[in-house]
């Protein structure tokens, strides 16, 4: 049952970095009418999204033994 809650969590993670990454990707197409330190903005926090993503994912596996073994 630990593991498909730990699954079900790291699959949301994984999709939200996703969301991010593509949308990372088409800004430049998608917001033509954005100022440079907008759109730097912009991908600034879409790359703080991506590796916090990855930073949960790192730590989730740990947090996880942790709580379940108390």
């Amino acid at each position: 049952m630990q593991h498909i809650v730990l699954s079900i969590i790291t699959m949301g993670i994984v999709w939200y970095a996703w969301v991010n990454f593509k949308k990372l990707g088409r800004l430049k197409a998608a917001d033509i009418d954005l100022t440079d330190e907008e759109r730097q903005r912009q991908q600034m926090t879409y790359i703080m999204r991506i590796v916090a993503c990855l930073l949960s994912l790192a730590i989730l596996p740990f947090l996880f033994t942790v709580l379940t073994d108390l």
